[in-house]
């Protein structure tokens, strides 16, 4: 078994996003105060705090996540304006959630309580982590056990609207249940933090064979060594258990999939230096007894990173990293895989002047399977107050899956011959701080990939032929996707604030000019919050335009829109909540034959001590 040795993690930054508009009258000195923190914590990146948590009363880790602009997140990938859910590195206490057999990244079991911090990084900054970083890279950190830590419980219960469908037995229930429960707890003793997190959360789902229940434990320990260092200890244990309905043209009423989760983490630190090992273990199974599928997955990744960052003979602002992973992959239907993968990277800052500084870099990938890579880095900063410019250009590698390469049944093709794609993007990210009171962002980009992965469904065939109703992963010779992220926050009074977001993407297939499928071109996103007295209310309204559900743009999809509600009222150390997801319960399509979820209420409370 190979062992794994070294990469960079150096968090440089983006704009982040200040509140304001001059018109309100005036300013109370706490909630200066308040803004100074906030824009001293958000100065160098996207970044999202505990505090937004507590502010928008986040209860889910892909809620949390969608808060970064050009950020779309789901339990199994997180995708980043126009990028693939493979290209966007997770990595939560030095731990990527990444799962190379699959190509999953497992968000679901994370309770959000045990989240201190959520970094968005690009560019440069993001070339630093080995693998598939050409989308970005999410760095989560998670709380740390001190005095000042907050206990907290949270228990909640709701329904959901059952979908129109129906089973041999008759109509299905009216509605089905969910109950969610998690629990934080905290402390330091001496020079020793820790904190242990729980979470379950049972979801009926509302369709069926639909249900879906999640367990997860999680805990850290952070302590001091000789010499100055310092150690974080991270593990998490997780559990899914899924039912799988399928299309409503072709159900699965017997098909049941399970996902087992576990991974540690250590970390050491000393001023400039950090190293990082950890280790990751996911089992997958889908069993659908009516079709004779009965599949098992499951991975093992060992990996290490160190980095170093400082002014080595004299150079100033120079930053090192070297990073190794070794895989295992155990599948009962292409036996046993292994590979190994890894980075070296190099960078450097120039600063001409206060205002301006320019990051580059060089990064080595190299792959037990495929030719070594090396990739270039361009990062050009301006930020003249209020106005932050920033220019990022970068080429990089993805990597397809054990999954995409070797998995076939009934209705999917192995491809082993599956090459890497290569990414080449830009990005102009412009932020303006009108004053205290507007904030507003532009982000034009440009994504080119030669030898994309996608999933090829055929489509249009009859069904005597051999390929009828099956697909397989191909390399497409070039794809584009060019697009413009707008984001702007408001804040006339302190108790109001008004968020919105919209995205306009361009994704094609250059040799055949069809639009990339599930790539809608029209994406956006407002948020109100309003507080007084400790009551919060809240509505956010999501639309999605039309789309392609195939390669070939024969099968489209209508646009959706749906609001979501919620009321937080709080009373010393409890909080009692209401939300209502899907409001107006609207229906409409995720893909083709697969509805999306109708209205659901949850009702709950939370208590600290």
């Amino acid at each position: 078994m190979t062992k794994a040795v070294c990469c960079l993690t150096m968090l440089l930054a983006l704009a982040a996003m200040p509140q304001g508009w001059a018109w309100a009258e005036t300013v109370q000195a706490e909630e200066a105060k308040e803004e100074a923190e906030e824009q001293s914590v958000k100065a160098d990146s996207y970044v999202l705090t505990e505090k937004d948590v507590a502010q928008y009363n986040i209860r889910d880790i892909c809620e949390l996540l969608s808060l970064l602009p050009g950020v779309s997140a789901s339990t199994t990938g997180v995708t980043v304006q126009g990028s693939s859910s493979k290209t966007v590195a997770v990595i939560m206490d030095g731990r990527p959630l990444f799962n190379p057999a699959s190509g999953k990244v497992y968000l679901s079991g994370i309770p959000i309580q045990s989240v201190k911090e959520v970094r968005l990084l690009q560019g440069p900054e993001a070339a630093r982590y080995v693998g598939n970083t050409g989308g970005g890279v999410i760095v989560i950190t998670s709380k740390k056990g001190e005095k000042a830590y907050v206990n907290k419980i949270d228990v909640a219960y709701g329904f959901a609207e059952s979908q129109p469908t129906f089973d041999d037995a008759g109509d299905q229930p009216d509605r089905y249940e969910r109950k969610k429960a998690e629990f934080n707890l905290g402390a330091q003793k001496g020079e020793v933090g820790f904190f242990v997190n729980g979470l379950a959360d049972l979801n009926g789902g509302d369709r069926i064979n639909d249900e879906e229940d999640k367990l997860a434990l999680k805990a850290n320990m952070d302590f001091p060594l000789p010499a100055e260092f310092q150690a974080t200890i991270s593990g998490m244990i997780s559990n899914e258990e899924k039912e799988n309905p399928g299309k409503e043209y072709r159900m699965t009423p017997n098909s049941e999939s399970s996902t087992d989760e576990w991974g540690g983490s250590f970390l050491l630190s000393k001023g400039s230096f950090g190293n990082r090992v950890y280790v990751n273990s996911f089992s997958d199974q889908t069993v659908n007894p009516d079709s004779g599928l009965d599949s098992q997955l499951d991975s093992r990744v060992f990996g290490e990173e160190a980095r170093w960052n400082g002014d080595p003979w004299g150079i100033k602002r120079v930053a090192v990293a070297g990073n190794v992973e070794y895989r295992e992959i155990d599948s009962n239907t292409y036996g046993e895989k292994e590979e190994t993968v890894g980075g070296v990277s190099l960078s450097k800052e120039f600063q001409p002047g206060d205002n301006f500084s320019i990051l580059a870099g060089l990064k080595g990938n190299f792959y037990s399977d495929y030719d070594a890579e090396a990739n270039p880095q361009l990062n050009i900063t301006w930020k003249p107050s209020p106005v932050r410019l920033s220019l990022l250009l970068e080429r990089s590698n993805t990597m397809p899956t054990f999954d995409q390469r070797y998995y076939q049944n009934s209705t999917r093709l192995a491809n082993p011959d599956l090459s890497l794609e290569t990414v080449y993007s830009a990005k102009l990210q412009f932020q303006h701080d009108w004053n205290k009171y507007f904030s507003w962002g532009l982000t034009p980009f440009y994504i080119k990939i030669d030898d994309k992965i996608e999933y090829y469904r055929y489509a249009g065939l009859p069904k005597t032929h051999d390929n009828y109703g099956k697909a397989e992963y191909r390399n497409l010779a070039s794809t584009e996707s060019t697009g413009v992220n707008v984001n702007a926050t408001l804040r006339p009074i302190k108790s109001l604030k008004l968020n919105a977001e919209y995205q306009y993407l361009e994704a094609k297939n250059k040799d055949t000019d069809n639009y990339l499928f599930q790539k809608p071109r029209h994406k956006a996103k407002i948020r109100l919050r309003h507080e007084i007295a400790g009551l919060v209310s809240q509505l956010e309204a999501n639309y999605n335009g039309s789309r392609y559900d195939d390669s070939e743009n024969l099968w489209g999809l209508p646009h959706r829109w749906y609001l979501d509600a919620k009321i937080d009222y709080r009373w010393k150390k409890c909080n009692w909540y209401l939300e209502v997801d899907n409001l107006f319960d609207r229906r409409y399509y995720v893909y083709r034959g697969w509805p999306g979820a109708r209205r659901s209420v949850m009702v709950g409370m939370s208590v600290e001590f």
